[in-house]
């Protein structure tokens, strides 16, 4: 499938790319959501971490995932 036809709207997406950070598992999730929707994106890569990574849910965690955000805009 090409990203054409997933049919986002235009705009700004933020991108939380698990395959950027260093990991034994190898892990490639790659979690997209429109600008506006960055506390569900946060709350869904924060899971991610703590259920298929160990990591304990805290605020360090909240930001560091925040930091690691890319932006991608949609035409």
């Amino acid at each position: 499938m090409a990203v054409e036809q997933l049919n986002l709207k235009p705009g700004k997406w933020l991108v939380a790319n698990c395959g950027k950070m260093p990991s034994e598992s190898n892990c490639q999730l790659v979690i997209l959501a429109p600008e506006d929707q960055k506390v569900d994106l946060i709350a869904a890569g924060v899971k991610h971490a703590v259920t298929k990574h160990g990591h304990e849910d805290n605020e360090e965690l909240h930001r560091g995932l925040e930091g690691l955000l890319e932006v991608i805009e949609v035409s």
